[in-house]
């Protein structure tokens, strides 16, 4: 009981040092979806966008993960469904869990703090625990913000939105985040140096995408691990219904990035 203690007070200690940056990227997602959702009717509404994405070749349709029938035209639906893929979103989630994880074991190690935290009686499993706890919190955050933001925005459109269906994307959102951060802290374990920490745990979320969209690689045997493979928001939202092998898949991501790490920094020298 005494170790799960240490680890609540690690995760309230981080989670009030982090919560102005945790409050910024929460913003910048929640006014993103806003501003994406209010500035629909400005482009030119449903045949404007359905004209434009009509022209991307099927790569690039993979790349952005839409929908390959656009028979029907795409609404404003589909375009804010699209929003949960955009590059700028996926990139805020992204280098908040990863920023999360370097400075949660890699840059403590780096300043010498990590020294006098475990001077304490404080396990170092909790430690990483506490901190893996607060990312997937702040991971959770961002994702309600992003819709909160959407749900504002649509009330400026005539259009009634399945707003339960984007709740459910935002869910799926968040579970993929805390699978990317976990990964992030399992490398971030492994290393005292803050900027090789960034560096590689940039580049396992970047690789991951892009292998994602590579037939080689998405189609392959092992093609279903990557946590990229079941994010399809516009499929969510369409259906409103998820893949549950999906979710198993990244929940297994995040305890076993987060078990990998604990075991790594409980039997690495800090030195």
């Amino acid at each position: 009981m005494h170790n799960l203690g240490d680890v609540g007070l690690i995760f309230w200690s981080t989670l009030r040092r982090k919560r102005f940056s945790l409050f910024w990227f929460a913003l910048s997602a929640g006014a993103f979806h806003w501003l994406v959702a209010v500035s629909f009717p400005a482009i030119g509404g449903m045949d404007a966008v359905t004209s434009v994405v009509r022209t991307f070749p099927d790569g690039l349709r993979s790349l952005l993960k839409l929908a390959p029938n656009l028979q029907a035209g795409f609404g404003a639906q589909d375009y804010l469904a699209f929003t949960w893929i955009h590059p700028l979103f996926i990139g805020l989630g992204a280098a908040f869990v990863v920023s999360r994880a370097t400075e949660g074991l890699t840059a403590e190690i780096e300043r010498g703090s990590i020294y006098l935290v475990l001077s304490r009686p404080v396990q170092r499993w909790s430690f990483v625990l506490g901190k893996v706890l607060e990312m997937v919190l702040g991971a959770g955050v961002i994702a309600l913000a992003a819709w909160l933001g959407l749900v504002l925005g649509v009330q400026t459109l005539p259009v009634a939105l399945p707003l339960a269906h984007y709740l459910l994307a935002a869910g799926v959102a968040w579970l993929l985040f805390a699978a990317l951060g976990s990964g992030a802290f399992l490398i971030a374990s492994c290393f005292s140096r803050t900027a090789l920490s960034n560096a590689l745990g940039a580049a396992w979320t970047i690789l991951a995408f892009v292998l994602d969209v590579i037939p080689f690689f998405a189609n392959s045997p092992l093609g279903w691990i990557n946590p990229w493979r079941h994010y399809f928001p516009q499929e969510i939202v369409a259906t409103g219904q998820v893949d549950p092998f999906g979710l198993i898949v990244l929940f297994a991501w995040l305890v076993g990035g987060a078990g990998a790490a604990v075991v790594i920094f409980d039997r690495r020298d800090l030195a």
